[in-house]
């Protein structure tokens, strides 16, 4: 992972796309087996007689997804200042689910150096997440 310079980052720069596999498996066990607070997160069956053909991905799961894909972009000197999002659809286990994101704004804000991002979830070519991420980058030595 190679370090982010807020001095090195522009407005609309892209973040490279990063796919992701939400199984079955780790969708359900992102809450457990026996998560009583929806059973589409926990059976496949449950998510097909909900209509929407399997196990549900949890939003949370996506939300760390989503964290991790900002983390790794920004480097290990960045902090994470923020994060919020904006459920738009559901996401179904076994389908994959692209991450990508933007630049959106940077400025400074006393000593800290600030970058905004715009990130998405996509599946089936659908946004199903999109989240503002404040991430606060050093300047370079």
């Amino acid at each position: 992972m190679s370090q982010k310079y807020w001095e090195d980052v522009n407005i609309d720069d892209a973040l490279d796309a990063v796919e992701k596999m939400p199984t079955t498996d780790l969708a359900i066990d992102f809450f457990g087996r026996d998560n009583p607070t929806n059973p589409a997160f926990s059976d496949i069956e449950a998510g097909k007689r909900l209509g929407v053909g399997g196990a549900l991905v949890p939003g949370m799961l996506k939300i760390a997804w989503m964290t991790q894909y900002v983390n790794d972009w920004a480097g290990p000197a960045s902090h994470l200042a923020s994060i919020r999002v904006a459920y738009r659809r559901p996401d179904v286990a076994d389908r994959a689910l692209t991450l990508s994101g933007r630049v959106v704004d940077k400025r400074s804000e006393g000593d800290k150096k600030i970058v905004e991002l715009e990130v998405v979830t996509i599946a089936e070519g659908q946004p199903s997440v999109r989240g503002n991420v404040a991430v606060e980058l050093p300047s370079r030595p």
